[in-house]
C-alpha cells in the first residue's frame, strides 16, 4: 500500500477528529476528504458502500476500507506508531502499560462520553440546527460527568495521563467531544474546578497535533460558519 490515507468526513466531528490526531501524532500522510453533511452525503452512495451504517469517519487505505474511530485509531498506531514512545500512543511493547490504556480508553466509551455528549448535543448542536436545549437532560448529565470527573480526579493527581505518566489513544479519544465542551459551553467550569483534570486537559491542548486539529472544530462552534 502507498500514498496518503484518505479519511472521509469532516473536521468538525469529534470522532473525525480523534482520527486525524492519530495521524497528525504519527506523521502518516493523510488527505482529508469532506463529505456534505447537511446534504446527508453520508446516507447515500458511495458512502454507503464505505460504511453501510452511514456514519463517520471511514478510513481508505489502498485496498483497505474501515470504520469506526476507535478502531481506525488502533490500526493507524499500530501501523505508523512503531515503537518509540513519542508515537506508540498503544504502548504496546508493555503488557501492562497497554492493558492500562484499553481501561481509560474504554472509560472514556462508556463513562464520559455518554454523559458529556448529551450536554455538547443539547448546547451546542440543537442550537446549531435551531432546536432549543432540555435542560433537564443537561443537568442530569451534567451530574452524570460530574461523578465520572470526580474519578479522574483523583486518578490524575498520582499520574500526568489517565493509562501512566505517559501521553496515550486513552487521553487522544477525549480530545474532540471535551473541546466542544470546553469552547463552545458554559460547562468549561467542571473541567476548571478540578485542578488535576484542568491541568491534564492544558497537556492535552498544548500538542502539536492538537493545535492543528482543533481548528477544525472551532470553526464550526462560530455561529457564522457554514460547516
Amino acid at each position: 500500500m502507498g500514498g496518503a490515507v484518505k479519511v472521509y468526513g469532516v473536521g468538525a466531528s469529534p470522532f473525525v477528529a480523534t482520527v486525524l490526531l492519530c495521524l497528525e501524532e504519527t506523521g502518516a500522510d493523510y488527505e482529508l476528504v469532506p463529505l456534505d453533511m447537511a446534504a446527508r452525503e453520508q446516507r447515500a452512495e458511495p458512502h454507503l458502500s464505505r460504511n453501510p451504517f452511514g456514519k463517520i469517519p471511514v478510513l481508505e487505505d489502498g485496498e483497505l476500507t474501515l470504520f469506526e474511530s476507535r478502531a481506525i485509531s488502533r490500526y493507524l498506531l499500530r501501523k505508523y506508531g512503531g515503537t518509540n514512545p513519542t508515537t506508540d500512543l498503544l504502548r504496546e511493547s508493555s503488557l501492562e502499560e497497554s492493558a492500562m490504556v484499553d481501561v481509560w480508553t474504554e472509560v472514556e466509551a462508556h463513562q464520559y462520553q455518554p454523559a458529556i455528549e448529551h450536554i455538547v448535543q443539547q448546547c451546542v448542536i440543537l442550537p446549531f440546527i435551531g432546536g432549543a436545549r432540555d435542560q433537564a437532560v443537561v443537568d442530569e448529565n451534567v451530574g452524570k460527568l460530574e461523578k465520572v470527573l470526580d474519578v479522574y480526579e483523583a486518578r490524575l493527581s498520582t499520574h500526568a495521563y489517565l493509562a501512566g505518566d505517559f501521553f496515550s489513544l486513552a487521553d487522544l479519544v477525549h480530545f474532540g467531544i471535551t473541546y466542544y465542551l470546553v469552547a463552545g459551553t458554559e460547562y468549561a467550569t467542571l473541567l476548571e474546578s478540578r485542578a488535576n483534570v484542568w491541568a491534564w486537559w492544558g497537556r492535552i491542548m498544548a500538542r502539536p497535533s492538537v493545535k492543528k486539529v482543533a481548528p477544525l472544530i472551532h470553526l464550526w462552534l462560530k455561529p457564522s460558519s457554514s460547516a
